[in-house]
Formats: C-alpha cells, structure tokens, sequence
C-alpha cells in the first residue's frame, strides 16, 4: 500500500482527479478492469488528514490518475437504437424513439409475473433496448420477486429457504441487462443498480457479480469525473447499505471535484451523507462549510433541521456551520412555523450549542408573539434551551410568566414544571409578580397530586430560590406517603436527597410559620465534594488574603454546625478571629454578627449564561450564611486568572472587601 503527501490549502482552486500525478504520468490506456488503493496526506490550514483514493491498475502495472489515460474507442457493438438515438437529425424523430421507450417501460409495469416480462424482453429483442429500458426491467424483477419473498415469510416463516434464489436460467438475461447500462452512458442508470443490489432481498440478481461489476464502473466513473452530485451521493447511500464502507470513502474525491455543483438544493444530500463516511467526513464537512457562505440564505427550514440532526448524529460540532445556522435563524426566525421552530431549538438543545444570535432571535420572537403562541411545546423548549445553557433573558422569561398567567391552566403538569423551573434554577423574579404567583398557586393547588414526585420537588425548590415559601404544600412533601412514593417510584437518590435538604432548610431559616428542620441531621461523618479549582485559586492568593486581613485567620474548607453536611454549605475560606475557637461543635454566629467573613469563589457554571448573575442555588447558598451572621465576600474565579501582577490582585480584594462592607 502507497502512500503520498499532498500539502494543499486551497482545495477549491485544483483539480482533485490531478493529485496522483505526482505518483506517475503515462500515456498507457485503461484495460485492466480492477483498481489498486493508496493513501494521501492531505493538508488543510494546521490540519492533516489521510484520505483513501482510488488508482488503476494498468497493463505495464503503473498506477496512473484517470486524467493522464487516453480515451478509450466507443465499442462498436453497442446497441443499435442508442445510436439511431444519437444520430437523429430531427426533433419529430427524436420524440418518436422516445414515444416508444415509455411505451416499452408501460409494458413493464404492467407485467405480473418474472416471466410474461422476460417474454416481452425477447419481444422487444435485447439488442435493441436503450440502458434506462434495462434499468426499468431490472427494477421489476426485483419487485416482483422480493413481492413473492416477502409473502411467503409472512405465510411460511419457518420453511423459507435463505439461500440466494438465482434461477440459471434467468442469469444471461440479467447479465445482459447489466452490460447494456454499464455501456451506456447514463451515470444515473448504474448508480441505480447498485440500489437495487442493496435492496434485493430475494437475491434475485446474481449477487457478487451484479456487486463487483456495478462497484468497479462506478469506481471507473468517478475516475473520469463523470458522477455528479447527486449520483456520488447516491452511490455512497448504497455502498453503505451493502456494508463497502472503504469503497464508499473513496467517492470523496469525486464530491470534492464536483463542489462548484452543491447548491441549496442538494446541499441536504451531501449533509445526509456524512454519517456514512469515516475517514473523509472532515473532509467533506470543511467543504460544506466553504459551500454554505454562497447560499445559507436561500436555505428552507426543513433543510435547517436535517442539517442540525446530522451533525447531532455524526458528532460533527463545526462551529462555522453552527454560526452560520444562528444567521439563518436570526434572520428567519418570524418566518417559521411553530412547529418547524420547536424542532429547531430541541436540536440546538440536543447538540449543546448556544450563542448570541441565537438568544436575540428567540427574544425577538418571545416578544413579539408571546400571546399569540399556541403550542406549549414551543415555550417548553425555550425554557429547556435556557435552563441547559443558564441563559437568563428577561424577555424571554417575562414572555414564559405571561404565558403562564395567560395559558397555565391549559397545560400539563410536567409542561407547567418545564417552564417553571428555571425561573428559580436562574433567580429570575417576574415583574408581575402578584399575577404569576397567584396563578402558581392555583395550579399547584389543582394539580398537586398529578405531579410526578421528582417535578413538586423541583417546583417547591424553585420556589424557595425565589425566597417564596410553599407553606401550603411542604407538609404533603414531607409525609409518610410522599417520601413512601418517593422510594417505590426508585426516585430517591442523592440529588433528590440534597434538593429535600435545600427545601427543608430554606424554610427553616427564612420561614417564621415553618417549625423545622423536619429532615435528621446525618450524624455519621462523611465525605463532601469539593473542587479542586478553588483549593489550588485560594492557595495562590492566600498572601493577599492574609495581608487584607491581618490580625485574622483564615480556614479554608470549613463547616458550620447550623448548615447541613452538603457541598453547597462547604465555606471556601472562612475569615475570623485569632482567638476565635472554630472547632467548637455548636458556635451561633448570631450572637458575633458580622464578626466573621465567609470567602466564597464563584465558578464560572455558577453563574447564568452572560457572567452577570448567579445561579439560584448560589444566590440562596449566600442568603442563608447571612441568615447565621456571617458576612460574605465573593470572588470570581475566572477574573482573578485574568490579573497578571500581584498589585492588580490587592487591589480587586480590596474593592471586594469594600463592596462587602457597603452592602452590610
């Protein structure tokens, strides 16, 4: 096996059936009817790929590109009604033959058995018939008996024979049928057959020779830049089908020579492929990105979602493809269908995609159309798309709380925790806030006991985030016959364990009608999570830390005795009095308020999409160490790494310090 380094960043300006030339240049026709196989280095930019390609064997056993070979001399017993075609000088003539033609192919869809159509194949006389009358008899043999397979499995299932059902007889027919197409010069025709291998299921066509033959003229044609677009991708789909998978990779160089015919319309065609390549796919995908800036904008919605799934479905995260996506929506997007859009946002959703453009449309449209939108599955994907991503718009949330005044009781319990959740997962408060809550309420009230058990805890957690105490509903939470639900429906992990905890604690520090906690405290010692990214950032700035707060100590990792034992209640670094005895089992803070300082290092996931607010569950994290009388100092992770000198870093924990002070 060869291999060749081909360094190349233009792709687009060269011709891609020239690059074996730097192997060998020969004047030599084509006669051998097999191909060798070899490998080459291509080059993009900084990245490089190698990529199958297909070579001919030739008689003096040099490898040579199809572009150095001469042409060979038409065979003159091709058949004759081709040539009167060919050499007809009227257009009375020409209609004629063709006349004659369809008549030919009615004949054959009208045949019901193999062989009333093999007699009128003899009728006709096989010399004389064009290659898409070959093709069309082929087709209908093929159904006829695979008809014929498929009702005898259905009947008989268990004495079908599965052996290939190739009756001898019909075999020279066939193979004369074959040679007709692969003679002519209809490329469509013979990318055709090789479907109809894929699909024979009766085996009715004489199986490896039908394969090897159809493979190597397909191979040959691609080597003479004959395909177009839509055949190469054709023969890629059933290449694939019949499990050729190396085969069908070479056909890459043929899709490359042929990019200047991808348009809009068969763009989709090109994308569908790219699931069945392997080594190529980066290949073809780089090109599609190329193609896609001359015509995104004539592309239709449909296009837009199969092109999300493909990319979903191979894996494929090109960000230019992806930006390019985001401009078609931003334009397009008043333009959609509901539907059409529901479907869009589930795939940027599925493909964890999410960017600028995309959050302006959506708020344009949530805007715009916020009570006039029908489908609650639309507003349920907005909402899932902002929750996974931490975006927190207040168009599209002040949209979602109309909606939900406007439409909530028409809708499902798990669509009313869809689009309620994230309102206290990202600490976003309505503007109309007496409306929302009321109507919150209702639905709860109504719907309490057709909530699945895991989504009330998620409604009663978002509502403790929004500092909205559910006093009505939190003692049908914490009962015998919910948490007996809880266990039977395997709903209870440690996830729901901590989300009970929150709720429980919430409402004991910030509810005065609330008499808990209800929840045990673990008496048992055990291990919390912690990330190690804070450790190392805290170990870095200790200096600073220290010099800002002299005559302190400063602990890192610290629990208090009031919190539960949960990683949200770990204090990152806390800043007390030297003679201040921390390892006391029971310390109320409330009796020194302010006499001790929480340092807590916010993570970029703990804030909402944007670096401007935080997350509802640290928002709530710092509330309630303010509730036991410790003040709170936050630092970002993320512009600390941004400081360079040590004089940048005093100042930004002074301004800290100051800023924690001021809003004491």
């Amino acid at each position: 096996m060869s291999r060749i380094v081909i360094q190349q960043f233009f792709f687009n300006r060269i011709n891609y059936l020239n690059i074996l030339k730097t192997i060998n240049i020969t004047q030599y026709r084509y006669k051998a009817d097999k191909f060798g196989h070899t490998f080459a280095f291509i080059q993009d930019g900084s990245e490089i790929r190698e990529l199958p390609l297909i070579v001919r064997n030739v008689c003096s056993n040099e490898i040579c590109c199809n572009e150095c070979t001469t042409t060979e001399k038409t065979d003159t017993k091709n058949d004759e009604l081709v040539n009167k075609l060919n050499n007809l000088k009227n257009e009375t003539d020409r209609k004629k033959a063709d006349e004659e033609i369809v008549d030919v192919i009615r004949g054959f869809k009208k045949c019901s058995s193999v062989k009333s159509l093999i007699d009128l194949l003899e009728i006709v006389m096989l010399d004389e018939i064009t290659p898409d009358v070959a093709v069309c008899a082929l087709k209908k043999i093929v159904e006829l008996e695979n008809f014929k397979l498929h009702i005898a499995s259905n009947k008989f299932p268990s004495i079908i024979d599965t052996k290939p059902n190739i009756d001898y007889t019909k075999t020279p027919i066939l193979e004369k049928l074959l040679e007709i197409i692969m003679k002519g010069d209809n490329n469509s025709a013979v990318v055709g057959i090789l479907e109809l291998i894929s699909i024979d299921r009766a085996r009715v066509l004489p199986f490896e020779i039908f394969k090897n033959k159809i493979s190597e003229e397909i191979l040959c044609r691609v080597t003479e830049n004959k395909l177009n677009i839509d055949d190469l991708c054709r023969a890629i789909d059933a290449f694939s089908k019949l499990n050729e998978v190396k085969k069908a990779d070479q056909l890459w160089i043929g899709i490359m020579d042929k990019s200047d015919q991808i348009n809009e319309k068969n763009v989709i065609q090109v994308f569908r492929i790219l699931y069945l390549l392997k080594k190529s796919r980066k290949t073809i995908m780089k090109l599609l990105e190329r193609s896609l800036k001359r015509f995104w904008h004539h592309l239709s919605t449909d296009d837009l979602i199969e092109m999300l799934y493909t990319l979903r479905l191979t894996k494929c995260n090109s960000i230019i493809i992806f930006k390019t996506i985001s401009r078609w929506i931003n334009t397009n997007i008043h333009t959609m269908s509901e539907n059409n859009l529901t479907s869009i946002v589930n795939e940027l959703n599925n493909s964890n995609y999410v960017d600028i453009g995309i959050v302006r449309a959506l708020e344009r449209y949530i805007k715009a159309k916020h009570s006039m939108i029908n489908s609650p599955l639309l507003m349920v994907e907005i909402m899932n798309y902002c929750s996974k991503f931490n975006v927190r718009s207040e168009d599209i949330f002040e949209g979602c709380a109309k909606y939900i005044i406007q439409y909530g009781s028409n809708i499902t319990p798990s669509q009313f925790r869809d689009l309620f959740w994230p309102f206290g997962q990202l600490n976003y408060k309505p503007k109309s806030a007496f409306e929302f809550w009321i109507k919150v309420e209702n639905i709860m009230n109504k719907e309490f006991y057709n909530f699945k058990t895991r989504e009330t805890i998620d409604i009663l957690l978002s509502c403790v985030y929004l500092e909205k105490h559910p006093l009505n509903f939190v003692h049908r939470v914490f009962n015998t016959s919910f948490l007996h639900n809880l266990y039977e429906n395997g709903s209870i992990d440690d996830y729901t364990k901590i989300k009970l905890k929150i709720i429980d604690q919430c409402m004991t520090l910030e509810c005065d009608h609330y008499r808990g906690p209800v929840l045990p405290k673990d008496k048992f010692a055990k291990s919390a999570w912690c990330d190690y990214r804070i450790k190392r950032l805290l170990k870095e700035i200790s200096n600073t830390l220290e010099n800002t707060f002299q005559n302190y100590k400063i602990s890192y990792s610290t629990i208090v005795s009031q919190l539960p034992l949960m990683s949200i209640y770990i204090i990152d670094a806390l800043v007390h009095p030297i003679k201040f005895k921390l390892d006391s089992r029971y310390i109320n803070f409330k009796k020194h308020p302010g006499l001790c300082t929480v340092i807590l290092v916010h993570l970029p996931e703990h804030y909402c999409w944007g670096k401007e607010h935080l997350t509802g569950i640290e928002t709530t994290r710092i509330r309630h160490f303010q509730k036991i009388g410790l003040n709170v100092m936050t630092i970002n992770y993320e512009k600390i790494l941004e400081l360079k000198y040590p004089a940048e870093l005093t100042e930004y924990i002074n301004n800290r310090y100051k800023n924690m002070l001021t809003s004491c």
